[in-house]
């Protein structure tokens, strides 16, 4: 098998680590360390990251910004990717704005609001970027990227260009097949005064503060919301605020929240995940279904 490090030297616009420990770049800061972690700066470079782990078998991984996930603790084999550069780039035109898959949704949101381009508001808060907001469909507040959503440009394995102009917006699902990597998405804006947004911002800013723990280690909603019912209140009526293993803990503001308290593993925050949803099965015969995606656990455990 051809060595992978000197196939990653020859790549144009990347750069890699060896062994780096994934816990500093995911929001719940757990996780161990991925074999290769790389930063890839252009479209060309991607395709060729893509033509080389296909013609390897090497697993590939996009963490996005590392929010609504929970790697292991024993890491990840093969390559995981971060975009940036060119893949990362915010845009805005009169009534639009165009954002790499690697663009922070706080940035987005940033540079539309500069624009006094509205739309986006909900998203406020949210720790993700365009690429994880486009695979799982995020929202808050009555919102979703898929009602705003004009058009997403992705790459499928095969190295092919993808273009997706109409979406279904399920809660909380991917708007692409899930093993593509998102280059970009266009959004339909409205526009608005600088002022008007930035007063929407504050109001949502004011709301998670008070409904959420804000400023604290988590990956945001653990679990999605079943029909006619909020995961959170099914586990705050189990009892389960405040509840700790290691150094996770079940927010006591929002009980669909774990927060790592400063020294948890991952296998601390899932045996918290598994407490609840047994709980909950139990009391109320619900099976809360996760929103947080689990990343190299073994085939045994099922998200």
């Amino acid at each position: 098998m051809p060595d992978l490090e000197k196939l990653l030297k020859k790549i144009d616009f990347l750069s890699y680590e060896k062994s780096v420990p994934l816990s500093k770049y995911t929001t719940w800061k757990v996780g161990g360390p991925a074999e290769f972690f790389a930063m890839v700066s252009s479209e060309k470079a991607l395709l060729e990251l893509i033509e080389i782990t296909v013609e390897n078998s090497t697993p590939i991984f996009v963490i996005g910004n590392g929010s609504n996930l929970l790697v292991s603790d024993s890491g990840l084999r093969g390559v995981v990717i971060r975009l940036s550069g060119e893949l990362a780039r915010v845009l805005c035109g009169e009534e639009e704005v165009f954002a790499g898959g690697g663009a922070l949704l706080s940035q987005v949101i940033v540079e539309a609001t500069r624009s006094g381009l509205s739309g986006l508001e909900f998203a406020f808060g949210i720790p993700g970027t365009i690429g994880g907001g486009v695979m799982t469909n995020a929202g808050a507040f009555s919102g979703r990227v898929s009602d705003v959503l004009a058009n997403i440009r992705a790459l499928d394995m095969n190295g092919r260009t993808k273009m997706y102009e109409s979406f279904t917006g399920r809660y909380r699902e991917p708007l692409i097949p899930p093993d593509e990597i998102v280059i970009g998405a266009s959004f339909k804006m409205i526009k608005d005064s600088k002022e008007k947004v930035e007063k929407r911002l504050d109001e949502v800013r004011a709301k998670r503060k008070k409904t959420q723990p804000w400023g604290m280690a988590t990956a945001g909603s653990v679990f999605k919301n079943p029909e006619s019912a909020f995961a959170g209140e099914l586990i705050e009526k189990c009892g389960l605020k405040g509840k700790r293993v290691g150094g996770a803990k079940i927010s006591e503001t929002h009980a669909n929240f774990i927060i790592n308290t400063g020294d948890a593993s991952a296998s601390d925050i899932y045996a918290l995940i598994e407490l609840a949803r047994s709980a909950v099965a139990e009391r109320f015969g619900v099976v809360l279904e996760l929103e947080v995606q689990l990343v190299g656990f073994s085939s045994e455990v099922v998200g």
